[in-house]
């Protein structure tokens, strides 16, 4: 199946009011040393000409964060190719450009980005929402736009260089790349996402998703589960697509501090999670266009699966150097999506006796 890379292009030039659109590049050195996230993206009030264009930093080793906020006329993005701009800075299918000044630092450099493994598409499933794509009124839809990559080059983080990887005779190697990329008004009330492609074969790649969606004053709760797993190499390894629309079921979980599990389930598949968080650093997300709230990001989770197809274990392996968030009422977030599992069930069953938020 091919991949329609459409939905990372520009999706916003002709809205002017309560309307965002960013970009998630993440970067995980090759000797896994430094995990560095770059978030570009515009976002319109509620009046017209009200808003800004952005770009946010987060450091997976140390959760710190960086903003710089840019006018809505530094923005311009392509809506035929992955070309985003904001001010100097570049961020397209070839790679990105880092010219970022502010009070809080500097930023300068360049990272070079490989082939995009990027996620099969059908005529009637264009993306990682599939047939949702086809939902009109939605207030947040999602896009993946590579799996995985490699990254080469170095970037200066004020007087500090940062090495991402090197190919060649001598180099350390390519570095691991990851881009996704959210647009709508606003985003959901409550969501669970994690993400990774560092694990042992390089190539390999996992994302979660699920979330409260907002539609049309009320909401649904839905998932996505995307991956290819299991060496790396595309001839060699497994597609992985599970959500909502194949007709997955979220079938068990358990929530603590700092560590989540749950399952996945369909027909003789079975997709074992569990995913833990150390330190998280404090990102901006839009509310009716602007990024007026705080959540809070953990790059620098851990991620281990084990996948079972039939009576063969298909996959199992962990990743470090992962994206984790947890945002508002998540134990009412699943058990929502269980059917016929309320949420006032003891904690013995896998849920916390009263709502877990984190925020």
């Amino acid at each position: 199946m091919p991949a329609w890379p459409w939905n990372e292009y520009y999706k916003g030039s002709r809205r002017k009011r309560r309307y965002f659109e960013g970009w998630y590049f993440k970067q995980v050195s090759a000797d896994r040393s430094e995990i560095w996230s770059f978030i570009p993206g515009i976002s319109r009030g509620g009046n017209e000409g009200e808003g800004y264009s952005f770009v946010q930093v987060i450091e997976g080793k140390t959760g710190r964060t960086w903003w710089f906020e840019y006018p809505l006329e530094a923005f311009r993005a392509s809506t035929r190719e992955l070309d985003i701009r904001v001010g100097r800075n570049v961020f397209a299918e070839k790679g990105l450009v880092l010219d970022l000044s502010g009070e809080e630092g500097r930023f300068r450099g360049e990272l070079g980005f490989g082939p995009f493994a990027r996620l099969p598409s059908r005529l009637f499933w264009p993306g990682v929402m599939g047939p949702y794509s086809f939902i009109p009124f939605m207030e947040c839809r999602h896009g993946l736009v590579s799996l995985d990559h490699g990254v080469e080059g170095s970037f200066e983080r004020d007087s500090r260089r940062v090495e991402m990887g090197r190919s060649g005779s001598g180099g350390s190697g390519l570095g691991r790349g990851y881009i996704e990329k959210d647009w709508g008004s606003s985003m959901p009330s409550s969501w669970i996402w994690m993400q990774s492609n560092d694990f042992e074969s390089p190539g390999d790649s996992f994302m979660l998703s699920i979330a409260d969606i907002p539609w049309l004053g009320s909401a649904f709760t839905g998932f996505l589960c995307v991956g290819r797993l299991g060496g790396g190499d595309p001839r060699g390894s497994r597609p992985l697509r599970e959500a909502t629309y194949t007709g997955a079921r979220l079938k068990e979980f358990r929530l603590e501090d700092d560590r989540l599990s749950l399952a996945l389930e369909r027909g003789g598949s079975r997709l074992e999670i569990e995913a833990s968080r150390t330190r998280g650093g404090l990102l901006r997300a839009p509310v009716k266009g602007l990024l007026t709230r705080r959540i809070a990001e953990s790059v620098d989770a851990a991620i281990r699966l084990r996948w079972i197809r039939g009576d063969e274990t298909a996959f199992q392996g962990e990743a470090r150097g992962a994206g984790l968030e947890l945002v508002g009422d998540v134990a009412a977030l699943l058990a929502r999506a269980i059917p016929g599992l309320p949420a006032g069930k003891p904690q013995s069953d896998g849920i916390p006796a009263a709502p877990i938020r984190f925020e």
